[in-house]
């Protein structure tokens, strides 16, 4: 089920350009990648976690600009010791493991070509889905974020963000700020 969602995702929001033109549909790529920190309000893991980033961006039909990315985000576990399961009842393991969350998200993206402002804003759906096998089911979610593109080519950006995954899990609203370098562009 799991890859199912995550592929309608990507098929959605890359194949979503659909009734466009055969030809010239597609713009140039940039792959991008980085590093981060993020923030979540749970008490039962650290409130500061890692991440890491990866996407591809590009323009459908040089009228809308996509972005599919992937993040894996990583927060410790901070709870107490659990006091052990009574003798005389059954109970299920707790869970003592730190949250990883995988997000697939696909975002249309705000930004100036012109050159004249650096700053740009993004909004989309994501497919939310705890690793290490806490959840093998994926959530949807939503996402936004505000950026900044950085240096001389724009090649460095610094991007915050807020992803709202549906909260089936309990793994709720975390807030991640990347780092990164656009370090690659083609055309197909």
């Amino acid at each position: 089920m799991r890859r199912l969602t995550l592929a309608a995702l990507a098929v959605a929001t890359l194949g979503g350009g659909a009734p466009l033109r055969a030809q010239g549909t597609l713009g140039p790529v940039a792959l991008g990648a980085g590093i981060g920190t993020g923030y979540q309000a749970r008490k039962e893991f650290n409130a500061v976690g890692m991440h890491l980033w990866v996407g591809a961006e590009t323009v459908l039909d040089r009228r809308v600009r996509v972005r599919l990315d992937l993040g894996i985000h990583h927060f410790g576990y901070a709870s107490p010791a659990i006091a052990p399961c009574p003798r005389t009842s059954y109970c299920s393991p707790p869970l003592t493991t730190a949250l990883e969350v995988g997000a697939i998200t696909g975002t249309v993206v705000w930004r100036d070509t012109t050159g004249v402002r650096r700053w740009y804003w993004n909004a989309g759906l994501g497919a939310y889905s705890a690793l290490g096998g806490r959840d093998a089911n994926s959530r949807l979610g939503l996402t936004a974020g505000l950026g900044r593109e950085l240096g001389a080519a724009r090649d460095y950006f610094i991007e915050a963000r807020v992803h709202a995954p549906y909260d089936g899990n309990g793994y709720g609203v975390f807030f991640p700020v990347t780092a990164g370098w656009t370090f690659g562009r083609f055309v197909p």
